[in-house]
């Protein structure tokens, strides 16, 4: 196991974290001294620059990996703390009682800028140290290589995209009698070919045989079961019961896997017994609608890149990379003894990794793409999607809240919040689109502040937030383009989300359309 992982998981374990508690302590007290404008702005114009010339590209070119780690954590704590005085000043100064309908617009717009701060610095935290991890080799005699059943589970997918997923799978490189595959139809189910509507009734059953053909002719074995239930992870859990794999390979149906995929990931499995997932990044072969419109498929990183690139890496060195639903392999003894994929939220994959780290069981991120899937094509799939994506996070945050679980580290504690936490932006982003309005529509005093004072506080926290984003995100995220995916998201996301509070059980699992195809340009 490398150093890095190891001090990953006890960094902030005792006594090492009452050093990190008491650094914390010495710098909120800096960042909360009061100071003169001129003093202010000097400090931050100082500190502006530094951070500005550390983050430079050539300059990093010619540092050493020891010395790039340290200014690494220096360039975070410096942002950091531009940010902290910023709102220290910000909480006792510029919140001011005019009238009730102005005051509680500035509580609003406050409350939005700590969910702000609250993400900024877990995000500082998360990605402080990114490990970057090699391929595990397999040993040299393959008796020693662990059996593995590939999963492809499918609900409506159009045939001839589970042909290409299912011809992939079968070529794998890698022992013939000790791979399987597997084709989880649950668009075949018997409830669904017992279905009341004959035409749909008949629609089950042509699916069902047209698949086992399918399967027959390309040596994969297809599994459907009694009835619908619990979606994606009920899919899983019934083929469990079906197979015999020391090692689970899920994948959507559209995501076609490498040949090598096998051969790059089991082989931590064989290091560590202890090893419950290894999960590798979705890599996508097509525009997602924003970037069709934008037409800037070619030339912008896609927005998944930021959390494939970057902020799995972080996590993974805290212990807290999870499970993204698929290109992932779990081992089956530990998925079992966590009741199988778990099924009380609807984004299971995050949840069944919450649940087998509060286990004592690590994970381990692969940052190579070993897949190549699809994006959805129409506005109306990408909304579907992350609207699943938003109302299972915060259900987990609800009823899986890391907070309340025993068995987690500080830091899985603190990265899963992060995780988890992140998707309740709609809230803050909404707040932001309607704040301008407040003032300049309805002249409601939301923010008790001079020219001189914004130039010296607020400006350079912008300004810091946007240096550490570019350095840790530079390659993989333009900037504001964040800004325009949450904004895209926001409206239809925050409706979702006040249902979940709501009723935290209320949320079914959507599928997310497959293999649509846009012949026409339209409104949407």
């Amino acid at each position: 196991m490398s150093t890095l992982y190891i001090k990953s998981l006890s960094i902030l374990e005792h006594p090492t974290r009452w050093l990190w508690f008491a650094v914390a302590v010495g710098f909120l007290y800096l960042a909360s001294v009061p100071v003169l404008l001129n003093t202010q702005a000097a400090i931050v114009v100082c500190l502006l620059v530094l951070l500005w010339l550390l983050t430079r590209e050539r300059l990093q070119t010619l540092q050493k990996p020891a010395f790039t780690n340290y200014m690494r954590i220096f360039v975070i704590a410096g942002a950091v703390f531009i940010t902290m005085r910023y709102f220290f000043w910000r909480t006792f100064t510029t919140i001011e009682y005019s009238d009730p309908f102005s005051f509680t617009a500035a509580l609003l717009l406050y409350a939005a800028e700590v969910y702000g701060l609250i993400i900024f610095m877990l995000g500082a935290f998360v990605n402080v140290s990114p490990l970057k991890r090699q391929p595990a080799p397999l040993p040299e005699n393959p008796d020693d290589y662990p059996t593995v059943d590939i999963m492809v589970p499918s609900y409506n997918e159009d045939i001839k995209l589970l042909e290409i997923t299912l011809i992939a799978a079968t070529q794998v490189d890698y022992p013939r009698d000790k791979l399987n595959v597997y084709l989880l139809d649950d668009g075949g189910t018997v409830q669904k070919r017992h279905d009341a509507d004959p035409e749909k009734s008949a629609a089950a059953w042509q699916r069902h045989r047209e698949l086992q053909v399918l399967c027959e002719d390309l040596g994969a074995t297809y599994l459907t079961r009694e009835k619908n239930e619990h979606a994606k992870a009920g899919n899983v859990n019934s083929a469990l019961k079906s197979s015999n794999g020391e090692i689970i390979l899920i994948l959507d149906a559209d995501h076609v896997p490498t040949v090598s995929i096998l051969n790059k990931t089991v082989g931590f499995f064989l290091q560590d017994p202890k090893l419950f997932l290894v999960q590798t990044p979705h890599f996508f072969i097509n525009p997602d609608p924003i970037e069709r419109n934008l037409d800037t498929f070619e030339q912008m990183p896609s927005e998944n890149e930021m959390f494939y690139s970057v902020i799995q890496h972080g996590l993974d060195f805290w212990n807290a990379s999870f499970f993204c639903g698929s290109a992932a392999l779990l081992r089956r003894c530990y998925l079992e003894e966590n009741g199988g994929i778990s099924g009380q939220t609807i984004t299971e994959d995050a949840e069944t990794a919450l649940g087998l780290h509060e286990r004592g069981y690590r994970s381990i991120y692969l940052g190579t793409p070993l897949i190549a899937g699809l994006q959805p094509e129409t506005f109306s799939g990408f909304i579907l999607q992350r609207v699943r994506w938003a109302q299972g996070m915060v259900q987990i945050f609800l009823l899986k809240n890391p907070w309340r679980m025993k068995n987690l580290a500080l830091n899985q504690r603190l990265a899963y919040t992060s995780s988890s936490f992140f998707w309740f932006f709609p809230f803050a982003r909404t707040i932001f689109l309607l704040a301008p309005a407040a003032f300049l529509l309805f002249g409601l005093q939301i923010y008790a502040a001079n020219l001189q004072e914004f130039f010296v506080y607020a400006l350079p926290h912008v300004l810091g937030s946007i240096i550490l984003s570019n350095y840790l995100y530079g390659k993989t995220r333009w900037p504001f383009i964040s800004e325009l995916y949450e904004t895209m998201q926001s409206l239809f996301s925050l409706v979702a989300i006040a249902k979940v509070f709501r009723n935290p059980h209320a949320p079914k699992f959507n599928v997310t359309p497959k293999g649509e195809h846009l012949e026409n340009d339209f409104i949407s």
